[in-house]
């Protein structure tokens, strides 16, 4: 089966990209070189640079041109059906992901957390404590734990992954039941198993934390 020609350009635009080396910020030839670059016509190219935008892959700057886009989950989370609600896959699909990386990664975080992290994290689940006696939403304290405890690592990809996953349940946390005492208590729960140094205790509290999660999608 024939390519569909503005896929083909596409794909030669991506190849394009990675064969010159280019990042973030960089620019794209004018788009007639290009075009004649990628033997494509100024129209297909056009087609694929549309495309690539949306994807978030270029940038069109007006009165500069195109420019390789530092990556985002942005586009990403914008194509994610909303409408289905809780009800839906995307949530419970993100969750699945995350927990899986959360629960592989926090042994090897441990390993590179200081004193001062930990603090952090004690600071931020008793500010989570403070949410709930308020009655307040737990959700951006507790978003801000997560990257908190995971950012030892420098691991932008799964950065992206745990703000995706707040960035859905923020659409979402109207048709969520409310953080409770339990939520307060798997975050400390998790501080102390990640202080005691066991790898066991370790991901015995992440997966507790995310049953509760599951619980509430439920």
């Amino acid at each position: 089966m024939r390519t569909p020609l503005y896929l083909d350009a596409q794909r030669r635009l991506r190849d394009f990209i990675l064969a010159e080396k280019l990042g973030p910020g960089d620019p794209l030839p004018a788009e007639s070189r290009l075009a004649e670059e990628l033997g494509i016509s100024r129209l297909s190219l056009r087609e694929a640079t549309k495309s690539l935008q949306t994807l978030g892959i270029l940038q069109a700057r007006v009165g500069r041109g195109l420019f390789v886009s530092t990556f985002s989950f942005a586009p990403i989370l914008e194509q994610l059906p909303y409408s289905a609600g809780v009800g839906g896959s995307s949530l419970a699909e993100v969750l699945q992901v995350r927990e899986a990386l959360e629960t592989g990664l926090v042994v090897e975080v441990a390993r590179r957390m200081s004193a001062s992290d930990l603090d952090a994290l004690d600071a931020l689940v008793e500010e989570m404590a403070t949410a709930y006696a308020a009655g307040d939403s737990l959700a951006d304290v507790d978003r801000r734990f997560h990257v908190t405890l995971f950012a030892p690592l420098g691991n932008t990809l799964l950065t992206g992954l745990i703000e995706l996953f707040w960035d859905l349940f923020h659409k979402l946390e109207k048709e969520l039941p409310a953080g409770d005492q339990h939520s307060v208590d798997v975050h400390r729960d998790l501080v102390a198993a990640l202080r005691s140094g066991d790898p066991g205790q370790m991901t015995r509290a992440v997966s507790d934390h995310f049953e509760g999660i599951r619980r509430s999608l439920a």
